[in-house]
């Protein structure tokens, strides 16, 4: 009789556990789903939103066309701990280009782009255009 006790409370802890184990892959896979990808710049109100992954930076820029190549004017925020940084840029309706500098050496062509063209100085830009 206890024999058939002690079964019925490993079933029930069985089914617990794998219940649990469930819960905690639904609760995992969520999280990887809501977890932020690499986008083209995004037309928003009043410009357009440029953004990169760049996990190993303390501070990134994007320069481009559209504030005349100058370091350090345009400068991203870290908006996750993933390592996703972020700049809004008013723009009015035109075709830009576009690069990142990340730790104020190292150029970083952007990954997504409507277009790329070579620069002349041995890197690829991106192109944006706000319609």
């Amino acid at each position: 009789m206890h024999r058939v006790a002690e079964l019925g409370t490993l079933t029930r802890m069985s089914k617990m556990v794998s219940r649990f184990v469930i819960v905690l892959l639904f609760v995992g896979l969520s999280a990887c789903a809501q977890t932020m990808k690499p986008e083209l710049p995004k037309r928003v109100s009043g410009g357009v939103r440029f953004t990169l992954l760049a996990p190993d930076a303390t501070e990134v820029f994007v320069m481009g066309s559209f504030n005349n190549w100058s370091k350090g004017v345009t400068p991203m925020k870290a908006i996750d701990r993933n390592g996703f940084w972020s700049a809004e840029v008013p723009l009015n309706e035109g075709e830009y280009t576009f690069i990142y500098l990340v730790n104020g050496t190292r150029w970083v062509t952007p990954p997504m782009a409507e277009d790329f063209v070579t620069d002349g100085f041995g890197h690829t830009n991106g192109v944006v255009v706000v319609r």
